[in-house]
């Protein structure tokens, strides 16, 4: 688990921070016989880590020890991480799992890195779910219900962490056969369906994550959706909604090192690789859903006795059905492209395929068809489709280190532009805007902290002209004589 405060640091330089780490076994914490029990002058670096895409933290602890610490570490301590800031100070509780990469610099020290991760995703590797869901879960079947169950049932992972939810309209029945708690997460995850602001729109893209404020089980849409109504107002960990920061990335002759919300380096990861995504079937292409029973029996598009469905999806006839970063104000990327390349992104080429359920394991539902897992065709399409483009613009930035910043929250981006008007900079509203954090690392080698962010959105400012009138006509007179 983790506990934050404000900050209580007064900081004389950016990222500056105060740590404390120490290590507890059996609740209670590790003692020399002096007392001492704290480790600082031991560690060397750490990284922690938050991601959209992970159900626990993250975090590397680098030692350098000349006092036989090792000698007294079975590898399964909770480790206790105390971080105080100017912004904010933080706990975490993170259970070791591996110790590796050790080796003896000299005869007294011992260099080695320590993993660590969530108490919860320890658990999960031990215990089953095993039976009939409207047994385990006492009718309570809506995707949220399961999920709050398998979390904090003491059956199950019982963690006392907050969880942040988003309701479904969806029912699940179905028999677990020993899976995870966290493999029934993921299975139910890919069988629900928010309820849309647009109504009647199937939305569905969710994702089970950890953050530093705790468990989230939300869309992708949901998440947007949040990121377009966060305000600059302090983090309300009740709700879980974050304060809305704004960084930017200064001018060369700026000194970045005196402003906390300075960007200190930008990184465009993959810029326009839609190679490989007409290689995936990013932007358009089939969904096919079978039973599993009659495949022996037959043969993929020419049988006409199996349980087949079909689905043709794009992102040109989805993009509606989806939330968007900065609502109507901006459209889809993909728009921008060469319109050779357009129609090929609209030509359905790749196949993905999902397996339908079949219902005859419990006859008092033979009337019920679900429709939601007859749907798992089109809700297979549609995240495929939401997960990809959200990704479209993506970027990576290190700041001075912030702890309220969270993954599956917003952030908004100040960048400017290579084109100058005059000797004015002004803003690229390309890459500047509000922007999904994907995964948050925050790390230190010493008494200041960087935090690394993954950002993304889908969508892109509609008035912003790349290229002049004439600029452009030039370019075609130039392609031409090619």
């Amino acid at each position: 688990m983790s506990t934050m405060h404000d900050g209580s640091l007064e900081r004389e330089q950016l990222g500056e921070i105060a740590i404390s780490i120490s290590l507890y076994r059996n609740g209670a914490r590790l003692e020399s016989p002096s007392g001492e029990y704290d480790l600082i002058e031991f560690l060397k670096g750490w990284d922690i880590s938050e991601s959209i895409g992970a159900a626990t933290l993250e975090a590397r602890f680098v030692f350098e020890d000349s006092a036989g610490i090792i000698g007294a570490m079975s590898g399964s301590e909770i480790f206790k991480l105390t971080v105080s800031s100017s912004i904010q100070d933080r706990s975490y509780f993170l259970r070791s799992y591996t110790i590796e990469s050790r080796q003896r610099t000299n005869q007294m020290n011992d260099m080695y890195i320590v993993h660590a991760c969530s108490d919860e995703f320890v658990k999960n590797e031990v215990v089953n779910v095993f039976g009939h869901s409207d047994v385990i879960f006492k009718n309570k079947t809506e995707s949220s219900q399961i999920i709050k169950t398998l979390l904090k049932d003491k059956r199950f992972i019982g963690s006392k962490k907050k969880f942040y939810t988003e309701t479904t309209i969806s029912k699940n029945q179905f028999v677990a056969p020993n899976w995870r708690p966290f493999d029934t997460v993921y299975w139910v995850s890919q069988r629900s369906i928010r309820k849309s602001k647009k109504g009647g729109t199937i939305q569905n893209a969710f994702a089970f994550y950890e953050n530093a404020m705790g468990y989230n089980f939300k869309s992708i849409d949901k998440m947007v959706d949040d990121v377009n109504e966060q305000t600059a107002d302090k983090t309300n960990k009740t709700t879980g909604k974050a304060k809305l920061y704004t960084y930017e990335f200064k001018p060369k002759n700026v000194d970045q090192n005196t402003d906390q919300f300075g960007i200190r380096s930008v990184v465009f990861p993959d810029e326009r690789n839609f190679l490989m995504g007409l290689r995936h079937g990013t932007w358009s292409g089939y969904s096919i859903g079978f039973d599993p029973n009659t495949v022996a029996n037959s043969k993929m598009g020419t049988s006409t006795d199996m349980n087949v469905d079909a689905f043709q999806y794009s992102l040109s006839s989805m993009w509606s059905k989806m939330s968007h970063l900065n609502g109507t104000k901006d459209i889809n990327p993909v728009k921008t492209f060469d319109k050779d390349i357009q129609d090929m992104m609209n030509y359905p080429k790749r196949v993905r395929y999902t397996a339908l359920p079949n219902q005859i394991f419990d006859p008092k539902y033979k009337k019920n068809p679900q429709k939601n897992y007859e749907q798992l065709v089109e809700l297979q399409a549609y995240q495929w489709m939401r997960l990809e483009s959200i990704k479209t613009i993506k970027l990576m930035i290190i700041i001075p280190g912030n702890l309220d910043l969270y993954a599956g929250c917003g952030i908004n981006i100040i960048i400017p532009s290579t084109v100058k008007s005059g000797s004015q900079t002004i803003v690229d509203k390309k890459y500047s805007g509000r922007y999904l954090i994907g995964k948050v690392t925050h790390s230190s080698t010493g008494q200041t902290m960087t935090t690394e962010l993954l950002l993304m959105k889908d969508t892109m400012f509609t008035t912003q002209n790349l290229m002049a009138s004439g600029s452009t006509q030039k370019s075609k007179s130039t392609v031409s004589s090619i």
